[in-house]
């Protein structure tokens, strides 16, 4: 891409660290937001090429991507999974057994609140929320063709265009699309993906803007993910390790098919009154499909054996979400002080209904690890054995003061009252009765104070609690207590430059109850047990912005010891397959202004990580366990004209061996991505 040059600074300074409203209904710098955020702008999705939310999260400071499989994942930060996914501040859930990772080309920049973010989402996880900020319509005529080749037959094109619509520019537009199609690193592994996303703004008075858009995204991956450990027994004692395969090797079968379908729609109408006040009414719907066949590795390798199990099962999962929130936020004066205020309320349902079924017959399968043979045919499946569906309402309302009650000291105040409902058919097939839950005024408060100390820093401290209602039931069809938490943090915020760079230090303290772990008793059925209480303590640095007239700098330091409490299996165990104690993020582009008439532009960066391990208190402590690592990125761009830019994107330069995942000795331990080069053309109007 063609970066701005060093007379429109400030307004690169804007994209680093704009206003969020991720944590509250109030515009906030990061500076008077009394938790640590992050933002992942438009400029450094671009230059570091990061195509997903999966990607952008990576790059985030003391946050863990943790692969399912090939295309679903997981979200932790400090110990703790992240459930809360939010559509320009509105509140959705974001439900792990069915989220394929969002393509970035809809989307200006990616928000991370870390700390539970009771306030808007009245549920949700102790570990934040994520704030997907989309592209929207413009007044002027602007746009980009992009397109990229790359390692394993990476082949990827994608566009945006926007501009007025009418001649006042009073009725606008917005189309985004791409597609990708691509192999994995995996033998006889494929993926390919589309994007459609389009939105519209309509003026309907110079105060009343409606805008309504919709979109769509559809994965098909081909492949077999995940690797199952050596297992041994010495000394009367299991002893396991990671295999030592090839980053090749895919244990599966060429049949294994998954295919992830996203669409939805928005509609959002804002009036914004003389006296500051405004008022909007966002509505949402989502529908999320997965279809899989899949055959996978599923039972310990012996050494010298060298063979593992397939297992074999046909599953579908649909979920759909349809909410609505309904805001207003502005100033008013009381005291000789000008303070700000948002209420609100909100309503969301979603269904989630679970289809599984096994082959026809017994079907055994065993592949050598050295040499898998993915020839086994595909089975004929049963019809469906299960069909679990969950339906869960949720509707509150919200408040929240920020007020200045001297000109340093600002207190950030409020509350949310919340009501919910689950129901759980554990078994539609069987014609098993529903089993509930429900909650009704459950109050989650909200409490922070920032005092700034000179223009240049500010202290703050905050106290917030969550709690989340479970799908999951226990072997008795009961569904589980909802989860609940409390986060304490406090720090030292700081702007230097003209506020052109942010830094952010913070210490944490998270506490969590009620938490689901499968049931031992049931290993290929989703049911579940509540797992007891788990804390999480540390402290973050985290750096974003401008050092340097056309130098730019993302980097983040993250210390975490979390362990669980006072579960009798896992007492004192540290969550380190989750929470790395240490992590190092960096990213960093210079445009050299002396080169080729300021045409030439480098950047790079480092993820490192100190040693995961999986640990099993039931199998005497036996442990699997990834060391520590570090991975190099690279980039150089040249801006062949003022529209037309080239650049080269390398990713795991040094073409570093490690697992992403570790899960247990018998499946679900994924390599990370070998060493991949990306070329990319891109023009701009």
């Amino acid at each position: 891409m063609t970066l701005p040059t060093i007379d429109v600074g400030a307004d690169r300074q804007r994209d680093a660290n704009p206003p969020t409203t991720v944590g509250s209904k109030l515009p906030l710098a990061p500076r008077e937001v009394p938790q640590t955020v992050t933002t992942v702008p438009r400029e450094r999705i671009e230059e570091q090429k990061l195509i997903t939310l999966e990607d952008a999260m990576k790059q985030t400071p003391g946050v863990t991507v943790e692969p399912i499989d090939g295309n679903r994942l997981q979200f932790y930060s400090r110990g703790f999974e992240m459930t809360n996914l939010q559509f320009d501040g509105v509140p959705t859930t974001l439900d792990s057994r069915i989220f394929a990772s969002p393509d970035l080309a809809m989307y200006e920049r990616v928000e991370v609140l870390k700390g539970p973010a009771g306030l808007l989402n009245g549920m949700g996880g102790p570990g934040g929320a994520i704030n997907l900020v989309r592209k929207t319509p413009k007044k002027t005529l602007e746009g980009y063709g992009e397109l990229t080749a790359g390692s394993y037959a990476n082949y990827r094109g994608e566009g945006d265009i926007t501009g007025p619509l009418n001649q006042s520019g009073s009725l606008r537009g917005r189309f985004v699309g791409a597609y990708q199609d691509r192999n994995g690193f995996q033998d006889w592994t494929e993926q390919d993906r589309a994007v459609a996303y389009g939105s519209i703004a309509a003026d309907l008075t110079p105060d009343t803007t409606l805008t309504a858009g919709a979109w769509y995204q559809r994965m098909s991956y081909k492949g077999a993910w995940n690797l199952p450990g050596y297992a041994t027994v010495v000394n009367g004692q299991p002893q396991f390790r990671l295999l030592d395969v090839d980053r090749s090797t895919s244990l599966g079968e060429e049949w294994n098919r998954d295919i992830f379908t996203t669409k939805g729609g928005f509609a959002d109408l804002e009036h914004r009154f003389d006296n500051g006040w405004a008022v909007k009414l966002a509505t949402h719907y989502i529908d999320n499909e997965m279809d899989r066949k899949m055959a996978y590795a599923y039972s310990p390798v012996t050494p010298g054996v060298n063979r593992t199990t397939l297992y074999a099962q046909k599953l579908r999962y649909d979920q759909d979400q349809i909410g609505a929130d309904l805001s207003a936020s502005g100033n008013f004066g009381l005291f000789g002080q000008t303070h700000e205020a948002a209420v609100g309320a909100n309503y969301e349902r979603w269904t989630f209904r679970h289809r599984a079924a096994n082959p026809v017959g017994s079907w055994s399968v065993t592949q050598n690890i050295f040499a898998p043979n993915a020839s086994a045919p595909e089975p004929a499946w049963r019809n469906w054995q299960r069909d679990t569906k969950t339906t869960t309402d949720s509707w509150g309302t919200y408040g929240v003061l920020r007020l200045k009650l001297a000109d340093p000291l600002k207190l950030i105040v409020g509350g949310r009252m919340n009501w919910w409902q689950t129901k759980v058919d554990a078994d539609a097939l069987a014609g098993t009765a529903e089993s509930s839950a429900s909650v009704r005024g459950k109050v989650t408060p909200y409490a922070g104070l920032v005092y700034e100390v000179n223009p240049t820093y500010a202290l703050y401290t905050s106290v917030t609690q969550m709690y989340q209602p479970q799908s999951f039931v226990d072997a008795s069809g009961k569904v589980l207590e909802p989860l609940k938490g409390r986060q304490y943090e406090a720090g030292v915020k700081a702007d230097y430059f003209g506020g052109r760079l942010h830094a952010t230090a913070s210490v944490f303290h998270i506490e969590e109850e009620n938490r689901p772990q499968a049931d031992p008793r049931y290993p290929n059925q989703s049911i579940y047990i509540s797992g007891g209480k788990a804390q999480s303590r540390g402290f973050e640095l985290d750096v974003s912005g401008e050092i340097l007239p056309g130098w730019d700098a993302y980097a983040g330091y993250t210390f975490t010891r979390a362990k669980s409490l006072d579960s009798s299996a896992n007492s004192g165990s540290a969550f380190t397959a989750i929470a790395p104690m240490h992590q190092f993020k960096l990213w960093t582009n210079y445009r050299l202004p002396e080169s080729i008439d300021d045409r030439l532009s480098v950047g790079g960066g480092i993820n490192a990580q100190t040693s995961m391990y999986n640990e099993f208190p039931s199998l005497g402590g036996a442990r699997l366990t990834q060391g520590g690592y570090a991975t190099v990125d690279a980039r150089v761009a040249y801006d062949v004209t003022e529209k037309v830019t080239a650049a080269v994107n390398v990713k795991n330069l040094f073409d570093r061996t490690y697992y992403q995942r570790i899960n247990n000795v018998q499946s679900g331990n994924i390599y990370g991505e070998p060493r991949t080069v990306l070329l990319t053309l891109r023009a701009k109007l």
